[in-house]
């Protein structure tokens, strides 16, 4: 027979906004269940946050973490977008800031919480019960499958999500493009490394970023339009890329390596609340690393939706819709950054995957989002 635990709040996914939003509710006296799936993922992926969220990070009491453990100051970004030569980015200055192991830092922020207040496991079912969601978890080691019951559902499970396919919302996305990633143990630190090196090429671009001074993240981003996409799965085809590189190809291993190919893609859900549920982080919606805003938004997403939670429990109305409206001016303005961004390189007009990327028309991503 199932047990049944009740709570005011489940938040599925214990990625780095569900982490956050627990721990405000929490502190709001919530009564909160983090159901989080183990992840097979060896990949690494090197995150930055800018020097302007450390007063959030403060005011929702993270500051102090990130300044312990293996996070760094992060030095900015150098780039050869719109011109060969590598150079200080255009917008170097907003890069500056933190060079964060997300992973560390969520386990972290997880080890503040009350244990009983997170579980791993899988979501097998959601559904609607009187006064709120009855939710069926398959937990690891556990026999009996966990069943909750809760007034409100948060959903933070990445950019797959959960809610959106439950209630059948629309998702627009806004682009295509896939990030091919590996890991790599640097042998000795290359002189004058930057922490993040971005380098435009013929069909699509390469970045280097680094976790720490003995590893980094190398990845190529390209879509449907770049020639034999598909082969980029492996290692050997990745050679050719770093020709037409300055940095890349410094520090790409001559020696096989694992590769992991992820969605890099710019969406939003079409509806970001409704009767007692809302979504957050990439479940929201979903940022092309290029801006490096996934994880910045991600922190504020949660912050917004644990307060427009909270003053709906205290019965203020609208507090959902506020949060609803207020996440997406923040995707338009993005989608018009990073359209202007795209544009900037001018170098490759006859190639498909910069013509992908650079074609919306910023009335057209109002129209739709908005």
């Amino acid at each position: 027979m199932s047990d049944v635990l009740e709570c005011d709040c489940l938040i599925i996914g214990g990625g780095i906004a569900g982490t956050v939003a627990a721990k405000l509710l929490l502190e709001h006296g919530h009564k909160v269940v983090l159901v989080e799936e183990s992840s097979s993922s060896k990949i690494r992926l090197a995150e930055s946050l800018p020097a302007s969220i450390e007063p959030l990070l403060a005011r929702i009491g993270l500051f102090e973490l990130l300044t312990s453990g293996p996070h760094v100051r992060h030095t900015g970004m150098v780039s050869s977008w719109g011109s060969p030569l590598m150079q200080t980015a255009p917008l170097a200055a907003a890069h500056h800031g933190w060079k964060v192991d997300k992973q560390f830092f969520i386990e972290q922020i997880r080890s503040t919480l009350p244990k009983q207040s997170t579980l791993l496991g899988r979501v097998k079912d959601v559904f609607r019960v009187a006064q709120g969601w009855q939710c069926s978890i398959t937990c690891a080691n556990v026999q009996n499958k966990q069943v909750i019951k809760a007034r409100f559902v948060l959903d933070a499970s990445g950019r797959q999500g959960y809610l959106p396919r439950v209630l059948n919302l629309q998702r627009h996305t806004f682009d295509k493009l896939s990030a091919f990633v590996t890991n790599m143990s640097l042998k000795a630190p290359i002189k004058n490394q930057p922490a993040v090196a971005v380098e435009a090429f013929r069909d699509g671009w390469t970045l280097v970023s680094k976790i720490n001074d003995h590893e980094c993240m190398l990845a190529i981003f390209c879509n449907q339009f770049t020639p034999d996409f598909g082969k980029l799965k492996q290692c050997e085809n990745w050679h050719s890329i770093a020709k037409q590189t300055h940095w890349f190809r410094k520090v790409l291993p001559q020696e096989p390596f694992d590769i992991k190919t992820l969605n890099a893609s710019s969406h939003i859900i079409s509806q970001l609340h409704g009767d007692n549920w809302l979504i957050a982080g990439d479940a929201a919606m979903s940022f092309d690393p290029l801006s490096s805003h996934g994880m910045t938004t991600a922190i504020y997403m949660a912050e917004k939706s644990a307060q427009a939670i909270h003053k709906a429990f205290e019965g203020e109305q609208g507090a959902l819709g506020n949060y609803s409206e207020t996440m997406t001016q923040i995707y338009n303005s993005y989608l018009n950054e990073l359209l202007g961004h795209y544009r900037r390189e001018q170098r490759f007009t006859d190639s498909k995957f910069w013509q992908s990327k650079q074609q919306f028309s910023a009335p057209e991503v109002l129209k739709v989002v908005g």
